[in-house]
């Protein structure tokens, strides 16, 4: 998944890393928890806080979702671009990507868990 720059900037304060994460694959669940997640984001937002404490870098502050529907995870950082090494940007493509294929799985997983619907 290739990483985008500050293409949601405006929303944020200091540079912004995004990836396209727009249609996951996802299990078939029903339109009533998918609309506890919407409203609520419960999984997603652990998820995203999962993924963002696996990059581990010091130079980025925060994670956000960003788009009309959220479709791209933002990091937020204040580094400039040139700066960041190329086998940093590939790592981190490649954390994303691990964790856009694995969201639906690990969403089926978390309701199993936790029957909050």
């Amino acid at each position: 998944m290739e990483a985008q720059f500050n293409l949601h900037s405006r929303d944020f304060r200091g540079n912004t890393i995004e990836f396209d994460v727009k249609n996951p694959s996802v299990p078939d669940i029903s339109e009533e928890l998918w609309e506890f997640e919407y409203q609520t984001g419960s999984f997603t937002n652990r998820y995203g806080d999962k993924l963002f404490s696996e990059l581990k870098y010091p130079w980025l502050s925060d994670w956000s979702f960003a788009g009309r529907s959220g479709g791209w995870f933002v990091l937020i950082t204040d580094r400039e671009f040139n700066k960041i090494p190329e086998r940093t940007l590939n790592r981190m493509e490649k954390i994303v990507d691990k964790y856009f294929k694995n969201y639906g799985q690990e969403l089926q997983k978390f309701y199993q868990k936790n029957r909050t619907v």
